[in-house]
């Protein structure tokens, strides 16, 4: 990656009990980006967790972090931004978008635009999360064109356990998954920005010789895509 002359400021909106999407793009943003965050409550990661995050903590979040400008900002929790489809998906950032005055980007929309570039025919959608998040994520995703042949998660409804899971268990447990799949996929999306999937992508990747699209990845190559700058 090369450094931007200025300083563009990157807004984040992540659930209160994220511990991995900051320090996964602290460490792989160019110099000239700065990353400024505010949190967003989360009792559990559930659906009813999710909307009640939605709720009652996305707008309060969304003005405090208004106050630094942010050139653009990023919601960063895949499943509640898949929540209810598409539509959604726009409605979070709309939201964003009118109390920052910046454009939003939601990491749902990121990883369904990085997916696409692949041009997947069978695409394994792999999560952390119980049932209903992942069957909510597959549905949006198939809603937005992509071939989601297979969704499957951890079960996980608590981001510190879901943090808390070894990249190398996330290695070894996808590559299982996706040799057991007929046929092999094409692709992989492995969901959730508060887990070390892309400490475990190039592994993945070269054991199974597929692409693999990770949540903090898309919104790296996103965030660099909108500032030009070369990856």
């Amino acid at each position: 990656m090369v450094s931007t002359k200025g300083k563009h400021r990157v807004g984040l909106l992540v659930p209160s009990s994220d511990t991995v999407m900051e320090d996964d793009l602290w460490r792989r943003l160019p110099p000239g980006i700065t990353l400024h965050v505010a949190r967003m409550y989360l009792g559990e990661t559930t659906v009813a967790g999710e909307e009640k995050m939605l709720r009652e903590e996305l707008e309060p979040a969304a003005r405090r972090l208004a106050s630094v400008k942010p050139e653009l900002v990023i919601f960063g929790c895949t499943s509640a931004a898949a929540l209810h489809g598409l539509s959604g998906d726009t409605n979070i950032a709309t939201r964003i978008e009118r109390i920052t005055k910046s454009p939003a980007l939601t990491v749902t929309r990121a990883a369904i635009d990085a997916i696409k570039k692949s041009q997947p025919k069978r695409l394994f959608l792999f999560t952390p999360y119980v049932a209903e998040l992942t069957d909510r994520l597959v549905t949006t995703f198939q809603a937005a064109g992509l071939p989601v042949e297979w969704g499957e998660g951890l079960g996980l409804d608590d981001d510190l356990a879901i943090a808390a899971v070894p990249h190398e268990t996330i290695r070894t447990t996808v590559v299982q998954a996706a040799r057991k799949l007929n046929p092999l996929p094409d692709a992989i999306f492995i969901s959730c920005t508060t887990f070390r999937a892309l400490e475990a992508q190039a592994a993945i990747e070269s054991e199974l010789k597929i692409p693999v699209q990770t949540s903090n990845k898309a919104v790296l190559q996103s965030i660099l895509q909108h500032f030009r700058i070369e990856q």
